[in-house]
């Protein structure tokens, strides 16, 4: 069946199987990037929570071969759990004093989320834009990350500049950063089993301890210069994606417009459109202490 199908064969049986007065409602929820992903919000009667399921995940299972029944089981164990809305403290988002020690920042693409910037706090960097979350750990439903709207500004009566303070406090400590060589991080990710191809350009990866929006390291107070101290000498950082950056020092590159196309094939091919942070690069001098967009 194709994806309307599938839609309409989900809600038929959750409507089915969901006590009476359970709202059912497709939701189209922009993420990063511009991408709009629909979203299943199920409201029982009488709660405030209302758990919200991605559909598109879930058709890419039911192409995969997981059954029609399997994945409608799937959503109703999510809804089942009716005791997260009182293991869950509503009032807690409510005030700034509670939740600033949770507030991080990220990196996100300025062009392609320039809709979504319009909603949210925001401030220019490079071709990128610097944005705010909080970073919940341990709640009823695991780790989450909250995108801070101009209506929670305004509903906690702060300013941008005390999210950016605020963030570049936390997000060291939250979310340390990480400094590897690329064969480090295959070696990691293959558990010691494979033993990394010699590229002949040395590359290092940046990222954060959780590994996820990890390219924001870039903007921890001295990072860059440490990284240029541990490569001794000047490099290009490539936007792998919004988790992580990847450098290669200027010596080992001959045309920095082969980086550039490198980026920008493989954005096209393996990274997520939500993913996808930039497809320019850029050059940090250790000798200025800056980095700056070296544009197509």
């Amino acid at each position: 069946m194709n994806y309307q199908e599938f839609i309409g064969s989900v809600t038929g049986f959750l409507r089915e199987s969901l006590p009476c007065g359970t709202k059912l409602e497709l939701l189209p929820l922009e993420k990063n990037n511009g991408v709009i992903m629909d979203g299943l919000s199920i409201r029982r009667q009488g709660q405030r929570i209302a758990p919200t399921i991605y559909m598109d995940a879930y058709y890419r299972e039911y192409l995969d071969g997981r059954s029609l029944k399997y994945i409608c089981d799937q959503i109703l164990e999510c809804c089942e759990d009716t005791s997260i809305e009182e293991r869950f403290d509503m009032d807690f988002f409510t005030d700034y004093r509670r939740l600033k020690a949770t507030v991080v920042y990220k990196l996100i693409n300025a062009e392609k989320n320039r809709e979504l910037l319009k909603k949210i706090p925001h401030l220019p960097f490079l071709d990128l834009a610097i944005v705010f979350y909080c970073l919940l750990t341990d709640t009823p439903v695991g780790n989450a990350t909250i995108l801070i709207h101009n209506s929670h500004m305004k509903l906690w009566k702060i300013s941008c500049s005390d999210l950016y303070r605020d963030a570049k406090e936390n997000s060291v400590k939250l979310l340390p950063a990480r400094l590897q060589s690329m064969s480090e991080v295959i070696s990691e990710l293959s558990e010691g089993m494979e033993e990394p191809e010699e590229t002949g350009v040395p590359m290092y990866v940046l990222t954060n301890s959780r590994k996820a929006l990890g390219a924001a390291c870039i903007l921890y107070d001295g990072i860059l210069k440490s990284c240029a101290d541990r490569l001794e000498e000047a490099f290009y950082l490539l936007p792998s994606s919004i988790h992580e950056v990847i450098m290669v020092p200027v010596s080992a590159v001959s045309d920095e417009r082969e980086l550039v196309s490198m980026v920008r094939d493989i954005n096209r091919t393996q990274v997520r459109s939500t993913e996808i942070l930039s497809d320019n690069i850029y050059l940090y001098s250790p000798d200025s202490g800056k980095l700056t967009l070296i544009e197509n």
